[in-house]
């Protein structure tokens, strides 16, 4: 009996190390997760050097941040992905015409402004309105939870709202990849620049990792359509707030 119940549990270790849950929905181990989650990130850079644009980054982001809510991994029900969608919508317009994003936030400041480079103001604009989003759903997400008839699993709730209103606003931050990118031939320093690149490398590659362990230890509702696919998507969306950072702090240096 005993070698039985040592065996089964030796089963259970290796279906959910090796494997993917069956809530996950994935076609692949979970130990693979990583390697698919690289996959958007490739895209965001191909898309660069092959010239889109801002216009093809904004395609590609938004069809990330679609397949992201229909294929959603997290527990937060239709209203927190309309939450979560009218959010990214904003930071999507913010990212967008960031110019005029700037001219209203740094508008009041005068000549303080006028010193710094455009694209840094037009970065610093989009954080600006990013602060007030996350401001706003984190006070929505909270009146949600607490106007629900039955809070049971409150804190799950909570949390899984305002992850996907976090991912959600963070995605349009690959808009300003074509700035960074373009940073040596403005003059930027190129060692800030390489050691720049270094830490946004390693900090994607430790969020494509995570996805190993979310894919594995996935739980989302049972009606989720492939919420692996959500899962995927993450890391990338989740990162999209290193590019205009990095983009500060070497044009700054």
């Amino acid at each position: 009996m005993a070698e039985h119940q040592q065996g089964g549990a030796d089963s259970r270790s290796t279906e959910t190390t090796g494997t993917v849950p069956a809530g996950a929905h994935a076609p692949f181990p979970g130990r693979y997760a990583a390697s698919f989650a690289l996959l958007p990130l490739m895209a965001m850079l191909a898309l660069t050097f092959g010239g889109a644009g801002t216009v093809g980054l904004t395609v590609w982001t938004a069809a990330l941040m679609v397949a992201f809510l229909v294929c959603s991994p997290l527990r937060d029900g239709v209203p927190g992905r309309v939450i979560a969608a009218i959010a990214g919508a904003a930071s999507l317009c913010f990212a967008g015409n960031a110019g005029l994003l700037s001219w209203a936030v740094f508008g009041l400041f005068g000549e303080r402004a006028a010193d710094m480079p455009a694209a840094v103001r037009n970065e610093s604009a989009w954080f600006a309105g990013v602060g007030g989003l996350l401001v706003a759903l984190i006070i929505v997400s909270f009146i949600r939870q607490m106007a629900r008839a039955e809070r049971s699993h409150l804190i799950r709730g909570l949390s899984h709202s305002v992850l996907d209103g976090v991912a959600m606003i963070a995605a349009p931050g690959w808009l300003f990849l074509p700035h960074y990118m373009a940073l040596p031939d403005a003059g930027a320093s190129n060692t800030a620049m390489f050691l720049s690149v270094i830490v946004v490398i390693v900090l994607m590659l430790a969020l494509a990792l995570a996805s190993i362990w979310w894919t594995i230890e996935a739980d989302p509702d049972e009606r989720a359509h492939a919420p692996w696919i959500g899962i995927i998507a993450l890391p990338t969306m989740l990162a999209g707030p290193l590019i205009p950072l990095a983009s500060i702090i070497v044009a700054l240096l």
